[in-house]
């Protein structure tokens, strides 16, 4: 006999295991479709490109700029002297009236002290920070479609549970109609059995009602009908790995993604506060333009070929503390955002805390349920005799069946209520699905 039971509680247990399995299977193939299908996600992902072409942007700012030139000018008056020559009277232009030029000019930024690596710095971590809002936005669906997943459990066991008491109540029924056959029941108590009756199928009919919302939800957020893709015997378990709140929070410094986004902003914001301090900075520049044009001495009208070439120092002097402020705006952007982190972090400890103490108290809660249950399913056996012998009223029927409806409704609330307190904990820790 031992055996016997020693066997029975190891198939149990690896039952159990087998359904834990194949409900995370589901879950994880859900969260699949939907991060596949999500328009929001790929609508970010096409805004991530961006960053890529920002980058080659700055980079083609170290390569030189060329450009071409054409241009024609009308000049009224022009500079000219009047030269006496003996035999011959005649004036010398410097300038003729229609100038005409054509030119290749082209510039180089030779050297500026680090200014443009500190701007492909800044583009890079701003990238990063968008790169963290994208996996944020997909964490953020992945626990939605998990919330609608064990909602859609939570409904059908509901409905089974409401669907019981309509058996129990049209069983009720079939005993006092034969009671009232036998003159030991009034009318009054046949018609309130038909009212509880007619209750209890309108509360299935609205539970149906609301599972049919969630399967409209989720399917929208997967693209496809969900209704065939959840087991029927699907269960409410989820697993974390956390034993207490310092665990789950000392885990959520590091993987919660709102965090990382935090962190990734306040390292773009010191990059942005370096850029700032860098304005004054000198920049080193080269040069040139080939072309031709007219105005050359001696025949200002016929067009030459010429060239140029120089470098250019540029050193700012005053420009009205602008590069201060700047630098300013910065560095209280940079605070701000630090304390941002800061309210991120406590509020976190404390949420993750929240659900440690739900899942306490809906503990204690369940085990007094379960108690709560057998009791309540012993007290309508016993009703049902005394109903049976005749020595009980139609109400205690009623009141036993009202105390067995409640019980198990609360065994199965408190049940979704600690399974929503770990999801809830595993979403604040950075937990994948």
């Amino acid at each position: 006999m031992k055996i016997q039971r020693i066997t029975i509680a190891i198939f149990c247990f690896i039952s159990q295991i087998a359904l834990a399995q194949s409900t995370n299977e589901t879950l994880s193939s859900l969260v699949k479709q939907a991060l596949e299908y999500s328009p929001r996600v790929k609508e970010q992902q096409q805004l991530l490109a961006i960053g890529d072409y920002r980058i080659k942007v700055q980079e083609s700012g170290l390569k030189p700029q060329i450009n071409g030139e054409v241009s024609y000018t009308r000049l009224d008056p022009i500079a000219e002297a009047v030269i006496p020559i003996p035999g011959f009277e005649g004036k010398l232009q410097f300038q003729p009236h229609n100038n005409y030029n054509t030119a290749v000019n082209a510039s180089y930024v030779i050297y500026d002290w680090g200014r443009f690596k500190a701007n492909v710095q800044k583009t890079l971590l701003e990238i990063q920070q968008q790169r963290e809002g994208v996996e944020s936005l997909k964490q953020t669906l992945a626990y939605q479609v998990a919330q609608l997943y064990y909602n859609i459990i939570y409904l059908r066991k509901a409905i089974a549970v409401q669907q019981e008491q309509v058996k129990l109540v049209e069983e009720n029924g079939k005993v006092i109609s034969d009671r009232l056959k036998s003159g030991d029941a009034l009318d009054y108590d046949l018609v309130q059995a038909q009212v509880r009756y007619k209750n209890a199928e309108i509360r299935v009919v609205d539970l149906q009602g609301q599972l049919e919302k969630q399967y409209i939800f989720l399917s929208s957020l997967i693209g496809s009908d969900a209704r065939k893709l959840i087991p029927a015997d699907a269960a409410l378990q989820f697993n974390y790995a956390y034993a207490n709140a310092q665990g789950a929070f000392a885990e959520a410094t590091v993987n919660n993604l709102d965090l990382k986004a935090s962190f990734a902003r306040e390292s773009a914001l010191a990059q942005e506060v370096k850029i700032s301090s860098m304005s004054s900075l000198p920049q080193l520049s080269a040069n040139g333009a080939v072309g031709i044009k007219n105005g050359y001495q001696p025949n200002i009208d016929a067009w030459r070929f010429n060239t140029l070439l120089g470098v250019k120092l540029s050193i700012p002097i005053y420009t009205g503390k602008r590069g201060y402020y700047n630098t300013q705006i910065a560095r209280i952007n940079l605070d701000a955002a630090k304390q941002n982190t800061e309210a991120q972090k406590t509020q976190i400890n404390r949420d993750i805390e929240n659900a440690f103490n739900d899942i306490q108290i809906a503990t204690q809660k369940r085990t007094l349920a379960e108690r709560n249950v057998y009791q309540a399913e012993y007290g309508l056996k016993l009703a049902k005799t005394r109903l049976a012998g005749g020595v009980s009223t139609p109400l205690e029927i009623q009141t036993s069946e009202t105390a067995l409806e409640d019980a198990r409704f609360s065994l199965l609330q408190y049940d979704y209520q600690i399974l929503l307190a770990k999801l809830e904990i595993s979403r604040l820790s950075g937990v994948k699905l």
